[in-house]
């Protein structure tokens, strides 16, 4: 009798223990199992907060330990202001190059998130990785720049199931999903003239040079909405350089810049607490560099901006959503994007989005 209730209860602890584990898949391909749901996350660029913040109203509560890229950018503000403990949360590098496995290790973490490609480390940091693996830290990649239109939705999901917060994951990629449906369905039926794009990346924040998104990146958000890319046809990969004169020569039809608040006084301005007339400032300043300036999209005032960091960003279905409108006025008369954002804020951020994350010049 003994023995058969030690079994039962044998039983019982190893089918509790193996109730708690978490087994994913991550974009990579990669099967990860953590013994209990994560309370705890490293993460490998600290901007990922704002997608935590999705799945948890106190997103700090979540962090082990982070660079210190987000603390560079405007939105740090308004996170620390909120929640002042981030304060203390540990810092363990500022890029892949300074990320300290010593640092990250000491911060004990249930599990570390890291980006498939980005400032922090990645899949190439194979020291750093065999370091976190030997003190028992798996890590998972999750992907919202190389391949977004791909792999926003599983990161999502992925983020959801480790944390437990499944629920909150699917009521966003819901979210999400019907935006990306609508454009799609409508494109699909109404089969409209595609224009030519082209989208002016960290738009005048080094002379003679324009960046733009490849096949990959935001190209599938503007194909998506209905343009293409004209980087896409030279650029193999997420993003690159175009030359003056292969710009030139394409004629686009449409004239995108992205930028920043970091850009102030170098670029484009877009994000948080920026205002309309500061961001028409320095488009208009951008519109006055002699390549720019020549195209059929800035003589025909088919000139927009765009927040530089929907490129590495859950939030890219709002750029979807602001390109179509664009590129198909009469098509989309329904989509607003602002609406959309407030819709975000509402439901998903304790620490909303504000600022000005697109603008219009084609009036």
């Amino acid at each position: 009798m003994i023995k058969s209730n030690l079994a039962i209860s044998f039983l019982f602890l190893f089918s509790l223990s193996h109730a708690q584990q978490v087994n994913v898949t991550d974009v990579l391909g990669r099967s990860i199992t953590l013994n209990h749901p994560a309370n705890k996350i490293l993460l490998g660029e600290g901007r990922d907060i704002i997608t935590l913040n999705i799945l948890e109203p106190r997103p700090g509560d979540l962090l082990a330990g982070w660079p210190d890229d987000f603390m560079k950018m405007r939105e740090y503000k308004d996170y620390l202001e909120k929640f002042p403990e981030l304060a203390k949360i540990p810092v363990v590098g500022s890029n892949a190059g300074s990320f300290s496995a010593e640092k990250a290790i000491a911060t004990r973490p249930d599990v570390a998130v890291f980006a498939v490609k980005g400032h922090g480390p990645g899949p190439q940091s194979a020291e750093l990785l065999n370091q976190l693996q030997a003190a028992g830290i798996p890590v998972v990649f999750i992907d919202f720049r190389n391949s977004p239109f791909k792999n926003t939705v599983p990161s999502i999901r992925l983020l959801g199931k480790l944390l437990q917060r499944e629920a909150k994951a699917e009521a966003f990629i819901a979210f999400y999903e019907s935006r990306i449906r609508h454009i799609a369905s409508v494109i699909a039926a109404k089969k409209p003239a595609i224009p030519a794009v082209f989208m002016d990346m960290k738009a005048g924040t080094l002379e003679n040079e324009f960046n733009s998104p490849g096949k990959d990146n935001l190209n599938e958000f503007i194909e998506l909405a209905g343009g293409h890319n004209i980087g896409a046809d030279v650029l193999p990969g997420a993003l690159g350089q175009l030359n003056q004169e292969y710009v030139i020569s394409r004629k686009p039809d449409i004239y995108i810049a992205t930028g920043t608040d970091l850009f102030r006084g170098k670029g484009v301005v877009l994000g948080a607490d920026t205002q309309p007339v500061e961001v028409i400032g320095s488009l208009k300043k951008r519109l006055s560099d002699p390549v720019i300036s020549t195209l059929p999209a800035v003589k025909n005032k088919r000139i927009y901006g765009l927040w530089h960091l929907f490129y590495a960003s859950p939030f890219n279905v709002l750029a979807a959503e602001a390109m179509a409108k664009w590129f198909h006025p009469a098509l989309f008369p329904d989509i607003d994007p602002d609406r959309s954002l407030k819709e975000l804020n509402q439901k998903f951020l304790s620490v909303p989005m504000t600022g000005t994350f697109w603008i219009s010049l084609d009036k």
